[in-house]
């Protein structure tokens, strides 16, 4: 029975407060509100009711001229109607709202909304956020949002529905200058009123154009005439010309006798930059390297066409010949996409590797859509796996996202915006023969 008469009730609703809409209007310069109503499950439908009621009451209560923009945000955050000054459109786009989804895109939808009047040109601009404060499955983070709405003096009045989440609510509203108040409590034209109370934005002073002269009055009566140049300064402006130009010639001087006496460099390894006595076509050392790791095929070692000096060297490295080159694998993770392209990051053999925004964090990623504490990898009998932490944006191997999976060099991890690619790389070291 309840059900049946909430329509006919609202639309009574509707109709008084858009037929007092020119009659309670209050004065003062027009102001653009961005309505955003949560219409996800956590929302019950008289909440939902209530809210059309709130809107039209605020709306009732704008000067001449005012704008509102809806937008609803459930599993995603859409504009549904927007800006207007026609009362009969936004009846409408608020008649139509419904309860749906699986989720609450909350911060994404206080980002739109400061974009949204971000990009109108207006005197005055509000949020009014009609939710329980809870989010789930945003793609971006509440520093986002709060980010445009504060440099841009966008205040928002958050209005709490349902079983609230008051600290969230109250720190969106502390943060932007606006208020923070429960649906019960609310009511339209006193919402109006905070929302006209707040001051306008400063505005810079106009610029004095470069070409304006100086007035009278900018000038001082007092300030004397221009003295007139004595003799003595051109003879003390040759004096500091000539001391410049012998000071240049001077350093220009021993620049060059620095450039020619330089000694040129001893003549290096390409392979394993050691210094070489004598000018060899072939590293005596990288050839020993290349005999003991089991390949001299590739590059030979051939005793007998060495001189008496390279073989006086060889000698004399005896406990460095004694070892054999091996090649260990080392886990590494190289960002092919985002932020910090390029960079190598270590992956412990022993212990567990943290990634994130937070500082606490063994892998440190300035990505907004990434959370503190984003994803782990750990060794696990010989192998990498990675852990996703219940991360906000979710942790995705090979385009697929996850909670835990084995790693396979050439996998691509991505976090957020930043994509990195598991690697097994070579690392050279020494063991015995």
């Amino acid at each position: 029975m309840c059900r049946r008469l909430a329509p006919g009730i609202l639309a009574l609703g509707v109709t008084m407060a858009m037929a007092g809409w020119s009659a309670t209007a209050a004065d003062g310069p027009p102001v653009i509100v961005a309505l955003a109503l949560d219409t996800s499950g956590s929302v019950g439908e008289p909440d939902l009711a209530r809210t059309r009621e709130l809107a039209l009451g605020i709306l009732g209560s704008l000067p001449p001229g005012s704008e509102v923009a809806v937008l609803t945000f459930d599993d995603q955050s859409r504009v549904v109607q927007p800006r207007t000054s026609q009362p009969d459109e936004v009846r409408k786009a608020l008649s139509q709202a419904r309860i749906a989804g699986r989720y609450t895109a909350l911060y994404d939808a206080l980002y739109d909304a400061s974009r949204y009047l971000h990009d109108l040109p207006a005197a005055r601009k509000a949020i009014v956020l009609v939710t329980d404060g809870k989010d789930e499955n945003s793609s971006l983070n509440l520093e986002d949002g709060l980010r445009v709405a504060e440099e841009n003096g966008i205040p928002v009045f958050a209005v709490g529905v349902g079983h609230v989440e008051e600290r969230i609510l109250r720190r969106i509203a502390k943060l932007t200058g606006g208020d923070y108040l429960l649906a019960t409590e609310a009511q339209g034209p006193a919402l109006a009123g905070r929302i006209l109370e707040r001051p306008l934005p400063s505005t810079a002073p106009s610029a004095v154009p470069l070409s304006s002269p100086p007035t009278s009055a900018s000038v001082p009566a007092s300030t004397p005439p221009p003295a007139r140049a004595t003799p003595a300064e051109p003879r003390h402006s040759a004096v500091l010309l000539w001391a410049a130009l012998v000071g240049g010639l001077v350093v220009a001087a021993l620049l060059a006798w620095l450039a020619l006496g330089r000694p040129r460099p001893a003549p290096r390894c390409s392979r394993c930059s050691r210094v070489l006595g004598t000018p060899f076509s072939e590293c005596p050392f990288c050839a020993a390297e290349d005999r003991l790791s089991g390949s001299p095929e590739e590059s030979p070692l051939l005793e007998s066409s060495l001189s008496e000096t390279v073989v006086a060297q060889l000698s004399s490295t005896e406990e460095y010949l004694e070892k054999t080159i091996t090649l260990q694998e080392k886990p590494i993770l190289l960002v092919t996409a985002g932020a910090s392209l390029g960079q190598v990051f270590n992956l412990s053999l022993e212990s567990v590797t943290s990634i994130g925004r937070s500082k606490a964090n063994d892998i440190i990623l300035e990505d907004v859509a990434i959370s503190s504490q984003h994803c782990r990898i750990r060794p696990e009998n010989g192998l990498f796996v990675v852990h996703d932490l219940r991360s906000t944006n979710g942790t995705f191997l090979n385009e697929r996202r996850i909670t835990r999976a084995q790693l396979n060099s050439g996998d691509i991890v991505k976090v957020g915006e930043t994509s990195l690619q598991f690697r097994m790389d070579q690392k050279r070291g020494f063991g015995p023969s």
